[in-house]
C-alpha cells in the first residue's frame, strides 16, 4: 500500500505515523509544508498546485493529513471526491480549534487529547508520544529545599512562574533548574533570582540520562505555560518520571487529579497549593514519580502510539 503523509516539517507525530506505516511494510512518501513560507495566499495557491500532480503522480492509496494546516483539507476533499478509492485520514492534534468544515469527508479523524475529542464529533484519541522509553531512576531529593525544573519554551507563563516561586521561597529554601532556551529567558532568570530563588540554567542537554539526573534531584516540573493540550515539554516532564506544577486545563489537568501526579495550579490557589508543596513529605512526592511514570507508559509510549494504529487497522 502506498501511503502519502502530508505535515508540517518537523512534525513529531508525523514521524512516528511514518515509522509504523513502514513498519507494515508499506511504502510512505512524505509531503512536508513550510508554514512559515505558505501564508501569503499565491504562496498557498502555488504549493496546492505542486500537492495536485504530486498526489496525482504518486496514486495514493491512503492520505494522512495535519488537519491544523487548514488550507489543506478543502484541497483534500475534493481531491478525495474524484477518487473515491483513496483513504482519508486527518488528524487535528492538539487543535481544538480546527476549521470543522471538511473534516467529515475524512474517513478517519485523530485527535491529541479527551479535549479534542470532546469538541470535535468523530474523532478518535491518538495520544502524542516522544518516543523514548523511562530510564532508571534514583531520586535524590532534599528535605530542607525545594528544587524545580523548567523546561523552556516560548508558551511560558513567565509572569506566574515568578510569583509561583516567590510563595514557595517564603516558606522553603528553592531552586530552579532551567533546560533549554527561548527568546526571555534571560530576563526571566533575573526576575526569578529577585524573588530569592537559586538559578541553574542547564541551556540545552540533549542527552536523555543527562536530562534524567537533573529530574532525579528536583521535586516537581513547572509545567506553567499558555497551552491547551499535551505538549512536548510535558511528555518529557512525564517521560523523566518527575510529578508536575500544571496549569494546563484539558486531559493533563485530569491527569492531575486521577492519577496524582501533580498538583494543578490557577491564580486562585496557588498561593495555597505553594503552601500545600512546602509542607508534604518525600514519601508523597516519591509515590507521585511512580504514578506519573505509570501514567506515561500506559499512554504515551510509541508501542501504546502504534498499538491505537492497529486498533484502527481494519476501519483503513
Amino acid at each position: 500500500m502506498l501511503i502519502t503523509i502530508i505535515s508540517a516539517e518537523h512534525s513529531l507525530r508525523s514521524k512516528w505515523v511514518r515509522e509504523y506505516f513502514a513498519s507494515k511494510g508499506d511504502e510512505v512518501k512524505m509531503i512536508s509544508v513550510n508554514t512559515s513560507s505558505v501564508h501569503s495566499f499565491f504562496a498557498k495557491i502555488h504549493f496546492l498546485k505542486q500537492l495536485r500532480k504530486s498526489l496525482d503522480a504518486l496514486s495514493p492509496n491512503l492520505i494522512y493529513c495535519d488537519a491544523t494546516i487548514d488550507f489543506l483539507m478543502r484541497e483534500l476533499t475534493v481531491y478525495k471526491n474524484k477518487n473515491n478509492n483513496v483513504k482519508l485520514v486527518f488528524d487535528v492534534c492538539d487543535d481544538i480549534h480546527v476549521d470543522q468544515k471538511y473534516l467529515n469527508q475524512a474517513d478517519y479523524i485523530f485527535c491529541a487529547s479527551e479535549l479534542g475529542r470532546g469538541h470535535i464529533h468523530g474523532t478518535h484519541i491518538l495520544y502524542s508520544t516522544n518516543g523514548q522509553s523511562c530510564l532508571n531512576t534514583s531520586p535524590e531529593l532534599s528535605e530542607e529545599e525545594l528544587f524545580f525544573c523548567l523546561i523552556g519554551n516560548k508558551n511560558i507563563d513567565m509572569n506566574f512562574c515568578v510569583s509561583f516561586l516567590r510563595e514557595c521561597s517564603i516558606l522553603k529554601k528553592c531552586t530552579l533548574h532551567i533546560l533549554g532556551d527561548w527568546k526571555l529567558k534571560e530576563s526571566f532568570i533575573q526576575s526569578v533570582l529577585s524573588v530569592g530563588v537559586n538559578v541553574i540554567d542547564h541551556k540545552d542537554l540533549d542527552s536523555q540520562s543527562t536530562r534524567q539526573e537533573v529530574y532525579d534531584q528536583c521535586h516537581y516540573g513547572l509545567n506553567l505555560m499558555d497551552f491547551e493540550g499535551i505538549n512536548s515539554e510535558s511528555l518529557e516532564y512525564m517521560c523523566g518520571q518527575i510529578p508536575i506544577i500544571n496549569s494546563i486545563e484539558g486531559d493533563l489537568s485530569q491527569f492531575c487529579k486521577l492519577w496524582d501526579i501533580g498538583k494543578n495550579i490557577d491564580a486562585q490557589n496557588y498561593k495555597i497549593v505553594a503552601s500545600n508543596i512546602c509542607a508534604e513529605s518525600l514519601d508523597v512526592q516519591l509515590n507521585r514519580r511512580l504514578h506519573i511514570r505509570n501514567l506515561y507508559k500506559t499512554y504515551f509510549t510509541k508501542d501504546k502510539f502504534f498499538e491505537t494504529l492497529d486498533e484502527i487497522g481494519g476501519s483503513l
